[in-house]
């Protein structure tokens, strides 16, 4: 059985019926407009109040430094979405972009600052290396070995840089990074804007991402038809690491320094961001679009918070408000688009088996 094989319609088959309901008049495409994700109505929703009700959040620098915040969330969340899509989770981003920083900032002094960002790279592909090879072919737990993964690594950060931050050397300027901009943008914002278009490209159009999605849908199923599960499972642990190794070098680039505990709260954030923007934890579903969705939503809701001088503990408040209710809005949009397919569905068939009745007569 081949995943990319057209189905067989009957002509009196439901789906057939509803092909031929499909409207073809200018109604057409205000209907797919109300076929979007609600999380899209929440964000644009979020934007209007935003601009209407904070200020200064309409301007130009606040918009730039927006991006720059959210471009490293952007790229773990497409990572953390992707093996979100499998069944799978990541808790070990936050020791990833750890150890890519002291790594680099070890190797600076002599190998110099490109080599040692390829060391710091490496180090984070032997992490999802390690997380890929446990959950997949040892059918381990993605929870316990990311959050056991998560927790060994960052001690070992500790242990070599002493347990405080690694400064560069004197003379090394690792900021070129974080600071260098093309065609008027941050080189950073560009950078999560290819993350994105690569991956939805990825997700959408090659037979892994069709296969990624079935072996979240139906693992069993995806063994019966050929799929490499485990295999599969390796390779979103190593494309989240890469993306994780990219999201780590701009922090170290920011920074400059090695630190053991370096955004020790990053997976967390990711895993909120695909929550938000509508990738379920359950598997089969979701992509980059939506994880990119859930980190505006994000970054403009802290930075709403931030402009209006909100206190840091009324700030986590409502955050974790915002994170439950966006899921609960999440639950009741899909019960509802649910709730909408089985009517058409039912309408189809009625039509179906009015059009076949009429024909025998």
């Amino acid at each position: 059985m081949s995943l990319n094989a057209a189905p067989i319609l009957r002509k009196s088959s439901p789906v057939s019926a509803v092909d031929r309901m499909q409207p073809t008049t200018p109604g057409a495409n205000m209907r797919s407009i109300k076929q979007w994700p609600v999380s899209v109505w929440v964000c644009l929703a979020l934007f209007v109040v935003c601009l209407i009700a904070v200020p200064r959040f309409g301007t130009a620098s606040n918009f730039l430094n927006l991006g720059k915040v959210a471009a490293v969330l952007i790229l773990v969340a497409i990572g953390q979405g992707a093996v979100i899509v499998i069944r799978g989770l990541d808790f070990s981003i936050g020791s990833g972009v750890a150890i890519f920083s002291v790594a680099t900032v070890l190797c600076v002094p002599s190998l110099g600052i490109v080599p040692a960002f390829g060391i710091g790279m490496l180090a984070v592909l032997l992490l999802g290396l390690v997380n890929g090879a446990l959950i997949g072919f040892l059918k381990l737990p993605a929870f316990l070995v990311t959050l056991g993964t998560m927790i060994a690594v960052h001690g070992f950060c500790s242990v070599i840089v002493g347990g405080a931050p690694l400064e560069a050397p004197t003379g090394i300027d690792l900021s070129g990074l974080a600071n260098s901009q093309m065609l008027g943008l941050p080189s950073i914002v560009w950078l999560a804007i290819a993350a994105c278009l690569i991956g939805l490209v990825v997700m959408q159009f090659t037979t892994f991402g069709r296969e990624c999605y079935l072996i979240g849908s139906n693992p069993d199923a995806a063994r019966l038809v050929g799929i490499p599960v485990p295999l599969r499972i390796m390779q979103a642990y190593l494309i989240n690491a890469v993306l994780v190794a990219l999201a780590g070098a701009i922090l170290t680039s920011r920074l400059g320094s090695g630190q053991p505990n370096l955004y020790p709260e990053l997976p967390f954030e990711a895993i909120a961001a695909c929550a938000i923007g509508g990738i379920p934890l359950s598997g089969g579903q979701g992509g980059p679009v939506h994880a990119v969705i859930g980190v505006f939503i994000l970054s403009m809701f802290v930075n709403a918070l931030v402009l209006l001088n909100f206190p840091s503990y009324l700030q986590n408040i409502l955050l974790g408000a915002l994170i439950v209710g966006s899921v609960l809005v999440q639950r009741w949009g899909m019960r509802w688009a649910a709730a909408n397919r089985r009517n058409v569905a039912t309408v189809a068939e009625n039509i179906a088996t009015n059009n076949a009745t009429s024909g025998a007569l």
